[in-house]
This record gives C-alpha cells, structure tokens and sequence, in this order.
C-alpha cells in the first residue's frame, strides 16, 4: 500500500504531502512500538531458598514489564556457577548466595554487587538426635551445598568459634539443601547446613537445630544481586529498571502475605502451609525496604576468603556499587511504595 502511495505521489505534489505525512505518522507508530516492546533479559537465581525469593515475587508480580523488562528466569545452583555465567556473559544479572562474586573479584574477574537483599546468614546447623553439642560432630560427617559457598563458610565459622579443628570433621558437598536433608534422613550424615524452608521439613521431621545463624547476629551478604562491570557501565538504564522492579519484589514480600508465600510455594514447590507459614514469618521482617550492601558484611565476607592474600588487604568498597540504589531513594522511589 505503501508502495502504491509513493507511486501516485510523482503525478501530485498535494500526493507527495499525504505521502510524507502517512510515512511520517508509521514511522511515529513503529518506534512507539519499539518503546513500548520490553527488553528481553536472562536473569538468574542460585538456590532454592526464601532468601532469594524477591526475584520470583517480581516476576510473577509483573514489576519488571512495568518498568520495559522481559525477564526470563533460570535456576544455576551454587553461587560459584551463577557467578562464572554472569561473568562469562551467559546471565545478565544474577541473584548469587555468599562470597562467590567477592572470591571472583579478587582473581581478576570484573564483577560487581549492586544490592543485597539479605545481609545476614540465613541457615541452622541441623543434627541428628543423638548430637547434643557442637563437641559432639567431632569425628562426624557433615553436609554442605559446596566449598566456597555460604553454607561452607557457615560450618567453618561454626567450627572455629567453638574451637573445632576443620580436621575434626569430614565436610561433604552435596549441591542444594534438599540433598543435604536427604542425606540426614538416610543416616549418611550426622549434621548438615541447611536453609529455609528445607529447615522448617526438617524440624517437622524431628531433627534437632543445633544452631540457628540468625541468633548469632552475623552481618554477612548471604544474597547479592550481581553485573559485570562492563553490564552496569554500558546498559546502567536497564540495571536502574531492574533494580526497580527489583525493589517493588521486595515492596511486596513486605506487604503481601499471601502472594509471597504462593509464589514460594511454587518456586519451591512446596505445598505444606506450615512451613510457608512458618518461613514468610522468619524472612519478610530481615528483608530490607533498601538492598544496601554493607561495609561490615563485606567485611566478613573477605574474612571467609582469608586463603587469599589478596583478600587480607581488600577494601569491602571495591565489590559493590550502591549508587542506584542511593539515586532511587533520594529521588523518593522507595518512599512512595510505601505510601
């Protein structure tokens, strides 16, 4: 039709005109169109756990195509793995547990930390029965998900404060919790590092919590949200728009009982009201309103990476970047969700 038009605008000036103007209002429409089409973006999690769970909820919320995102999610267990697919490129913006981006930083791989929504350890050491003490898992085999992550650091730091030697005990990696939680009910392990709601089944099957991290008051980012440096610098819109949609998640883990424990019934799949129950009451009220990384959290975090020297002078400044963050709130962003 278009073609036709151009045709019949050679016999007419008054023809040129309505051709000019039609070519010119389609061109208007398309690249409104364009404006309108959402950025498709592969963005990853890396465990099955309520620490995470502020991804799901805006997804599922639809906070990211309000903010011109199509978000597509993919699980990559371990922090370890999530972090090498950012830094290769594979991800764009990954929801990673523990030091494994601060570890990758300090070999050279140009990764940053723009939030993190929770900035404490969120895991309990589990026991069979008949282990009454932390003395008692001298000789005994213990699970982790794997070495490096914040499970590992978890019972390492456990050990150390209760002047267990590391070859005291027989550490076992076994990926996520659910295999850790296997591995106890079958016997192979005497204790095992697990997190919620894989805590809760397994208080409700009769394991004993030997210590829950969440009474220590252990300042630690436990989930971060991560780019490469090349990513913030070159599409720094599309990280301010993720990182609002980002924070409407958090906005509605906060206020919206109900949807969040559906939405973690589903990612987890997890249907036992109890335990739903029982971990939105745990973790909705530790979720910041502002994922601000923390000082004393990356702190701790380069103490858990001590083999590195190069760990021993790091700056906690150097793994994150909260300037997003800083501009949302001055401009009221997070203000006014909570109106």
């Amino acid at each position: 039709m278009a073609i036709e038009i151009l045709k019949q605008s050679r016999a007419s000036i008054v023809g040129s005109s309505v051709v000019l103007a039609a070519v010119l209002s389609l061109s208007g429409e398309l690249s409104s169109a364009r404006a309108q089409t959402p950025q498709k973006m592969l963005v990853g999690y890396s465990s099955l756990s309520a620490t995470q769970a502020v991804v799901w909820l805006a997804k599922e919320a639809g906070s990211f195509p309000r903010h011109g995102l199509d978000v597509e999610l993919i699980y990559v267990g371990t922090g370890t793995k999530m972090t090498q697919a950012v830094v290769a490129g594979d991800i764009k913006i990954g929801q990673v547990g523990g030091a494994a981006p601060i570890a990758a930083r300090l070999r050279g791989a140009e990764v940053k930390i723009i939030a993190v929504p929770y900035n404490t350890l969120a895991l309990s050491l589990m026991a069979q029965t008949d282990i009454r003490s932390m003395a008692d898992l001298k000789g005994k085999r213990i699970g982790i998900s794997r070495f490096g992550s914040n499970t590992d650091f978890g019972m390492r730091y456990l050990l150390k404060k209760y002047g267990i030697a590391e070859r005291e005990v027989v550490l076992l990696q076994f990926g996520e919790a659910q295999a850790i939680f296997g591995a106890l009910q079958t016997g192979a392990i005497q204790a095992g590092i697990l997190s919620y709601p894989t805590t809760a089944a397994a208080i409700k099957k009769g394991f004993k919590e030997l210590v829950d991290y969440s009474d220590i008051g252990l300042e630690f980012p436990n989930s971060n949200v991560v780019v490469t440096d090349r990513f913030l610098q070159s599409q720094h819109d599309v990280v301010r728009r993720f990182l609002m949609g980002f924070i409407e998640g958090i906005h509605r883990y906060k206020t919206d009982e109900a949807f969040t424990k559906r939405v973690m019934g589903k990612y987890l799949r997890l249907q036992d009201q109890t335990v739903l129950d029982e971990t939105y009451k745990l973790f909705a009220p530790k979720i910041p309103k502002i994922p601000y990384p923390t000082p004393g959290g990356f702190r701790l975090a380069l103490e858990s990476l001590s083999e590195d020297p190069r760990a021993r002078t790091a700056r906690p400044e150097e793994f994150y970047d909260d300037g997003i963050l800083r501009a949302l709130e001055k401009e009221g962003f997070i203000q006014q969700l909570y109106r």
